[in-house]
């Protein structure tokens, strides 16, 4: 019931983007302190991470141990994503006339598949009766690989993009410095590993009891700060949509998004049958490697893509749409498979 009041209030905030972004807008363009660095995106991802480290137990992490095959699968599934489907999608799209607009379809799709798991897999895993140890373990896993990987994804992405590829020389030089610098691992580890790390290391201070009686609490303000992250990210796509409508482009940002969270889903829904999982493991490797962390997505398209807003229509296109296809797969546990002698 929760998950499904979550979605519809961030219909609501799309909703309300698209009708009055200048709030937004202007809390996306606010740089707080001295450096002009860090954005209010930036630490409104930072609060989301360290909330949903506050929810892990070290011993729950230690309990999956004992499991590494299922917990490696999906943890190295999702790395992987980029390598298998964005092929595919730069071939579709080599045929769409716009190249910029391709570009930016292509570079919104690579940033999505190069994050980590998100961590709302773990709520929508134990949501549809999944092994919450377990996809926690595999959010926790890939975001401390995330330095690694998400690099790793932006150079093997590159290549797909540019004159060779789906668009034109501009974005590609961008994608080039972020993936070939320390920008993008400096990124994942500023924003998504240490504020995760901090939330997991606040619960073991604090204990099991008075974590629980701070849980309603923690539990809103994560609420709160989702839903004022999906309104400030999507302002500035959904406004400039509006202002400058393109239906076909948004009609294909939404087309390749929605084929592309599908294909993630199956994929993992195909790795739980081939490592024989029972039904609770199988929903949390099928959300582990369906569902990525569109919000880090869409404040690195913020950062580093400003001069493009709609590198973030397929971004949050595919943040609503992935948790959609997680209340459909959520619905329909694989098959319990026979045991292994």
């Amino acid at each position: 019931m929760v998950q499904q009041r979550l979605l519809a209030l961030m219909i609501a905030c799309y909703l309300l983007a698209a009708v009055v972004p200048r709030p937004g807008e202007a809390l996306r363009a606010m740089v707080l302190g001295s450096g002009g660095s860090v954005t209010v995106p930036m630490v409104l991802l930072a609060v989301m991470l360290s909330t949903a480290g506050l929810g892990v137990r070290v011993r729950d992490l230690c309990a999956v141990a004992g499991r590494p095959l299922r917990l490696a699968s999906g943890v190295a599934v999702n790395a992987l994503l980029p390598v298998v489907l964005l092929p595919v999608a730069a071939i579709c799209l080599r045929a769409w006339p716009d190249a910029a607009e391709a570009e930016c379809l292509a570079v919104g799709l690579l940033l999505v598949l190069a994050m980590p798991i998100a961590g709302g897999a773990a709520s929508w895993g134990q949501h549809a009766g999944g092994n919450v140890a377990l996809v926690v373990a595999m959010v926790v896993g890939s975001t401390l690989l995330s330095p690694v990987t998400v690099p790793l994804g932006l150079a093997v992405s590159t290549a797909l993009v540019g004159p060779a590829g789906a668009g034109s020389l501009d974005d590609t030089a961008r994608l080039d410095g972020l993936a070939g610098t320390a920008g993008a691992g400096a990124f994942a580890l500023a924003l998504i590993v240490l504020p995760c790390l901090a939330g997991v290391i606040v619960r073991a201070m604090l204990g099991e009891r008075r974590a629980a009686r701070s849980a309603p609490v923690i539990k809103l303000v994560n609420i709160v700060n989702i839903l004022l992250l999906c309104y400030v990210n999507a302002s500035g796509a959904l406004g400039q949509a509006l202002s400058h409508p393109d239906p076909d482009f948004l009609v294909l940002a939404t087309g390749m998004a929605a084929a592309v969270c599908c294909l993630s889903f199956l994929v993992g829904r195909w790795m739980s049958r081939w490592t024989r999982c029972d039904t609770p493991d199988g929903i949390s490797l099928t959300f582990a490697t369906g569902m990525n962390n569109t919000s880090a997505a869409a404040v690195l398209a913020a950062s580093w893509f400003a001069h493009r807003p709609q590198v973030l229509l397929p971004i949050l296109a595919y943040s609503l749409l992935q948790k959609l296809a997680a209340s459909v797969f959520g619905t329909r546990p694989p098959a319990q498979p026979a045991a292994l002698s």
